[in-house]
This record gives structure tokens, C-alpha cells and sequence, in this order.
């Protein structure tokens, strides 16, 4: 069984033959760039440390890496990251604020102040890399002049150019041939996660429920955009894509972020509009992407057309994973999960992240639905032994 047949096998329950594994195949499945160095030093492996995504440092996974951890997802990444810095430029040297060497795009050309931080304008909106900061945060939204339905009609969002099309068709048609894995590409769709940095959070939390109409439009506006780009995506690349992901984060460690009456009323519908179009257009699968506790609206989801649940966040409230897969295991596929990034992960000995990783993967891969890796990117201060640990545990022990 090649990768691409484990990993379908997997979300259709069809008997892999091992357990599925990501590390580098989604957006929230890579590694940063701190981390990613640590590990190629813990395994002397002289390799540079290539940065895929300025904005979170996030970096491309090396094939030694890819092949050593038996990972079976790879990513294809759009034209420009998030913080519209292109990817076909060539690499220069950096040293990241916390004194890692990378390699970053050539188009990378942030503002240098003072304090050692680093400033990047997208359009009208400002990022902020402090000086000794791991990520680019959103300090001035493009949009938070934004307040009625008119002010919506004037945000113009790109569907997809000329050159973001050869990029995938090339990068698409490239992977298909070369590797057997399952294939995701990421053409940053969603809601609250997109909405939110438009606006800037403190607004839209505020305007969910004070300003509906607008946000209602926005939404609109957003599922408009992302059906246009998947019905430009299916003429693109066709068949040569397994997946593309949607985000729209709705938890934190304590609980849901909404009430689920919000959450009804003014998110699952254009989620349910979305999926239709995608599965009418296209065989993709969608990896719906929703961090914290989300335990509250999985039903809803399910009922929108949600089959596959990342990053699958264990540790926040109600999302233990024998809970989980007793309640949902029927509906969903957990692409997630393994342990808890904010406690074994990062602090734990190896041995406590091993043991963590067997006890949730026993749980999760029972009946297949189950794809392993870390929930979210693994960050900064994780341990080199832990990733191995990690990687290594799923290699031994997830044979059915």
C-alpha cells in the first residue's frame, strides 16, 4: 500500500495497513524554524534550514526528513505565503530574531527598526516580527475601517492570476509524478480565521454579534471567493490534488470561542455551501481546520458536511480522545492528535511523549479515521528528542 492508498484507506475506513502519517503535508502539520534546526542538528543531518512561510517561519520539510519519519502527505504550496512574499525568488541567508540561520525568499524584504523588530506591509495592512519573536503578528488590519454592507462590497479579494496558476499546475503535476503521497494544497480558504485578521480579531468578535449584516456579507463575500478559486483550482491541477484545507478556528484551551446558537446562525451555513460546491466540482477531500475546543459544534459541523477534523487539539477542554472517537469516530476522520502540544509535547521527557503518543493513537486509529501528527506546527521550544519520539512511535506502533 503506497501513501496516497494508506492515507485515503484511512479517512475511508477502508483498512490501511498502517496508520497515516503528516509531518509537512498541511499548513498546520510543519514545523518552525528554530525547532527544525534543533532536529537536523540532534540527527547530523547538514542540511539548510529553508523557510516556506515568513510570516510563521514555518519551513519546506527535507526528503531525508520526509522519508526517515515515513511521513505519507506532502503540501503544495501556493505562489505567495501569507504575507504575499513569493516563493519562486530563490533563497538568501537570515538569521531569524532568535539567532537561527535560514534560508528565506529573496522577495523577504521586511523593514528593520530600531528596537531589532522587523515591520512588513501587506497592502494597507502592518505586520510586526518582535525582536525577539518566533512569528509576524497582524498589528494594523487592512480592513478595520470596515463597518456596513457597503464597506464589504469595496474589498476587492484576488481569485487566483496568471502565475498562481502555472505555479500549481507545475507544482501539482510535479508531485503526482514524483512521489506517491497524498497530495494537499493550500489555497487559504475559511471564515473566522480569515475574517478575523481582515477585520482584526478585537472587531470581528465584537461584530459577530453586534453587526451581523456585515459580517453575514463578508462571509458571502468569502464563500464567493473560494468556490470561484476551487472552480479555477479543478481546471488548474484536476486530479493531480488529494485535499485542500478550509480554516475557521472556533475554540480555545477552556472551551468554544462562540455560543453555538452564533455559531449556527452565522457560520455553518456558508460552511454547508461551501462543501456542496467543492464535492459537486471536484472528488477533493476538505480538511476542515479548527483549533481548541471544538468539542460543542461538532454535530453541527458533521451536519454541515465536516468528515475530517484537524488539528484535533487534545488537552483543551472536552477533546479527549477516547471522548472523540466514542461520540464522533462514525463521522470523522481526526488528522491530528497524537499528543499535547502544549504539555508533552514541550515539556514532557521523550518517554512521556512515547507513552502519551501509543495511548492516543491505540484510541484514535481503531477502525481507521485516523491520520497521525502533532496538533498544529510544532513550535520553537520543542525538544529535537521529542520530535523524534514522536515520529518514531507512530513508525513502531501504528501497524494494524
Amino acid at each position: 500500500m503506497n501513501s496516497r492508498e494508506r492515507v485515503i484507506a484511512a479517512i475511508e475506513r477502508k483498512g490501511p495497513d498502517r496508520v497515516p502519517i503528516d509531518l509537512g503535508g498541511t499548513y498546520a502539520s510543519t514545523i518552525h524554524a528554530t525547532a527544525y534546526h534543533n532536529l537536523l542538528s540532534l540527527l547530523n543531518i547538514d542540511k539548510p534550514v529553508r523557510i516556506a512561510d515568513t510570516m510563521q517561519l514555518l519551513v519546506h520539510i527535507d526528503e531525508e526528513i520526509v522519508n526517515r519519519f515515513s511521513s505519507d502527505v506532502k503540501l503544495v504550496w501556493t505562489l505567495r505565503d501569507l504575507l504575499g512574499v513569493r516563493r519562486d525568488k530563490g533563497f538568501k541567508d537570515w538569521i531569524t530574531p532568535t539567532g537561527t540561520p535560514v534560508k528565506i525568499s529573496s522577495d523577504f524584504n521586511p523593514i528593520r527598526k530600531s528596537d531589532g523588530s522587523y515591520i512588513y506591509k501587506v497592502g494597507d495592512a502592518i505586520n510586526r516580527l518582535p525582536a525577539e519573536g518566533f512569528y509576524f503578528d497582524t498589528i494594523k488590519p487592512a480592513f478595520d475601517w470596515v463597518e456596513t454592507v457597503k464597506d464589504v462590497e469595496k474589498i476587492d479579494i484576488p481569485i487566483m492570476d496568471d502565475e498562481e496558476k502555472e505555479w500549481l499546475r507545475d507544482n501539482a503535476e510535479r508531485a503526482r509524478k514524483e512521489t506517491d503521497k497524498f497530495i494537499v494544497a493550500d489555497i487559504l480558504g475559511g471564515w473566522c480565521d480569515i475574517a478575523g485578521p481582515m477585520l482584526g480579531n478585537q472587531k470581528f468578535y465584537m461584530d459577530i454579534i453586534s453587526n451581523k449584516p456585515m459580517i453575514h456579507s463578508l462571509f458571502e463575500k468569502l464563500n464567493e471567493v473560494w468556490m470561484k478559486r476551487i472552480d479555477v483550482f479543478v481546471d488548474t491541477v484536476g486530479d493531480n490534488i488529494d485535499a485542500v484545507p478550509v480554516y475557521n478556528d472556533l475554540g480555545c484551551n477552556m472551551g468554544g470561542m462562540y455560543n453555538p446558537e452564533t455559531v449556527r446562525e452565522m457560520i455553518i451555513p456558508y460552511i454547508k455551501k461551501f462543501y456542496e460546491h467543492v464535492r459537486k466540482v471536484s472528488n477533493y477531500y476538505i480538511i476542515f481546520h479548527a483549533c481548541g475546543s471544538v468539542y460543542q459544534y461538532l454535530p453541527d459541523l458533521i451536519d454541515a458536511g465536516v468528515d475530517i477534523l484537524n488539528p484535533v487539539q487534545v488537552g483543551a477542554q472536552y477533546m479527549e480522545p477516547q471522548r472523540l472517537k466514542g461520540e464522533f469516530g462514525k463521522e470523522l476522520t481526526f488528522w491530528g492528535g497524537a499528543v499535547n502540544p502544549q504539555d508533552e509535547l514541550s515539556f514532557g521527557s521523550p518517554q512521556v511523549v512515547r507513552e502519551r503518543a501509543i495511548q492516543n493513537m491505540m484510541i484514535f486509529k481503531e477502525g481507521g479515521g485516523f491520520i497521525y501528527t502533532q496538533p498544529h506546527n510544532i513550535q520553537s521550544n520543542v525538544p529535537p528528542e521529542n520530535v523524534v519520539a514522536l515520529f518514531e512511535t507512530a513508525k513502531e506502533f501504528g501497524n494494524y
